[in-house]
């Protein structure tokens, strides 16, 4: 079975920018991000494409309805999520992973980086998500979870969860690259000379992925609101790869914008 992988270390001059910013005495995480996807755009291009993407993307326009429905099991089996009757937050989150992988490894044979990052990025985010929201006083119950993913429904609430689960993507896409280049900027008189460096610059890119994607929040509300409520459509794997083409090109937008290239 093949294996098709976001890019090669690009040996270019946009790659050189990337290594000559890890290289300086300090990193200013803006212009090392724009960097990082001068040299990958093409993958990132390509993402909305990805069927494991497009799979995940929907996913989460379709959980948080059938969380709403009385028969919660019986909904996620419409949607090809194999759960136990009166399922768990991690039940769900299994079956999401197994779905995911399928999507992967059924579609011309053949798996993507970027989907696997899309499928850790959709379960982290719903985990994380869930349990900032979830009761602090006590261990949540299962229909406490119920409860909290439906809340997902509302057009507020989904763009709270888009933009988590875009902040997650984009920082795993852009580490996938910085993991190539970093190592051999670890060491005396590199930009990374301890662990507390690495930790430091993860969070970084973190908060960078965080702030880049607030855009989203918006774009989702409007965008769901406009879709599902206003039309009243059921939304299909189509609308959520119209919907990753628009808000990849915001976020690409916004890369730009933060690392001083647009005005």
């Amino acid at each position: 079975m093949g294996h098709v992988r976001l890019g090669r270390l690009p040996a270019t001059r946009k790659w050189k920018d990337v290594v000559k910013l890890l290289g300086g005495a300090e990193i200013e995480i803006s212009s090392l991000a724009e960097a990082v996807e001068r040299a990958c755009d093409r993958s990132l291009a390509d993402a909305v494409k990805d069927p494991a993407f497009v799979e995940a993307l929907w996913l989460f326009l379709k959980i948080p309805q059938a969380a709403r429905a009385d028969n919660f099991a019986g909904e996620l089996g419409k949607l090809g999520l194999e759960v136990p009757n009166d399922p768990t937050l991690t039940d769900v989150l299994v079956a999401i992973d197994g779905a995911l992988e399928d999507v992967r490894l059924q579609k011309d044979k053949s798996l993507s980086d970027f989907g696997l990052i899309a499928k850790n990025a959709a379960i982290s985010a719903l985990r994380s998500l869930i349990n900032d929201r979830s009761p602090s006083l006590w261990a949540p119950t299962q229909e406490d979870e119920r409860t909290t993913l439906a809340t997902f429904a509302s057009t507020e609430h989904f763009g709270e969860l888009t933009q988590r689960f875009f902040t997650k993507l984009l920082a795993g896409h852009l580490q996938y690259f910085l993991d190539r280049a970093i190592p051999e900027q670890i060491g005396p008189g590199g930009a990374i000379q301890s662990v507390a460096d690495t930790r430091t610059l993860d969070e970084t890119i973190s908060q960078h992925c965080n702030e880049t994607t607030v855009i989203m929040r918006a774009f989702a509300k409007d965008w769901l609101g406009k879709n599902r409520f206003h039309q009243n459509r059921d939304l299909s794997r189509l609308d959520a790869t119209g919907f990753a083409a628009h808000a990849f090109t915001k976020i690409r937008s916004e890369l730009s914008r933060r690392s001083g290239l647009l005005p």
